[in-house]
């Protein structure tokens, strides 16, 4: 896999590609639930999600990506902007989120909601965690296309160690970001169709629009409070 920049240079001149991600990152794995071979739709799709199934049961995995449907919209989810002191509920009913950990007894699942960082962030998590772990990456699309199994060993037994929180700063100080912003836990029996996304389709994530995955809250709202946030931890962007 080469690096997230050079990835986001070459997405970013696909026609519409907004909607490209759109259907790739929502409508492919949640809406048409397409799995196995019906998922693989172009010359470089892979099917880890299966391997990784048969591997892990289908237990959420440290470092992957996953998205799903959150039913549970009677559990209000609160943002503060720390500039103003307010804070303001929103519920996001398809989470595309950065797994950091998955605990089995309380059955929850907790990481990064990347549709709570701005595209912009999201590309400078990308590269963060890149960097982190190069010598995985540069591995990922052997190892994918061969179907052999692609797990970040290193940063799961990191987390495992109890120190996915103290990499999530690192990530931040390197980027000049708030990661941690995006940071939510949610309980397995509200999720529905739990899916992992490919490797090959991490490039689009910087380009999905999730205007239509939150209720109660606006994206220019969340968003603006993400930057306000930012400035009252005197951080530059």
């Amino acid at each position: 896999m080469e690096s997230p920049l050079i990835i986001y240079e070459q997405t970013k001149r696909i026609d519409d590609i907004e909607k490209v991600a759109y259907e790739r990152l929502y409508e492919n794995y949640l809406k048409y639930d397409l799995k196995e071979e019906k998922k693989l739709i172009e010359i470089d799709s892979t099917d880890q999600e299966s391997l990784i199934k048969q591997f892990n049961f289908g237990l959420p995995i440290p470092g992957m990506i996953y998205t799903f449907f959150h039913l549970n919209d009677k559990i209000i989810i609160m943002l503060k902007n720390e500039k103003s002191g307010k804070e303001f509920e929103y519920h996001d009913i398809a989470p595309l989120l950065f797994c950091t950990y998955y605990h089995p007894t309380n059955k929850t699942i907790g990481g990064i909601n990347l549709n709570l960082l701005p595209s912009r962030e999201r590309l400078k998590f990308f590269i963060a965690y890149y960097e982190r772990y190069k010598e995985f990456f540069e591995d990922v699309e052997r190892l994918t296309e061969n179907r052999k199994i692609a797990i970040n060993k290193k940063y799961v037994i990191l987390v495992l160690s109890g120190k996915g929180q103290k990499m999530i700063k690192i990530f931040n100080k390197s980027q000049n970001s708030l990661f941690n912003y995006g940071y939510r836990c949610y309980k397995i029996e509200n999720i529905r169709k739990l899916r992992m996304i490919e490797y090959s389709e991490w490039s689009y994530i910087p380009f999905f629009n999730p205007i239509q995955s939150f209720k109660l809250a606006n994206l220019h709202k969340i968003y603006s409070t993400y930057y306000d946030n930012l400035k009252s931890n005197n951080i530059k962007p």
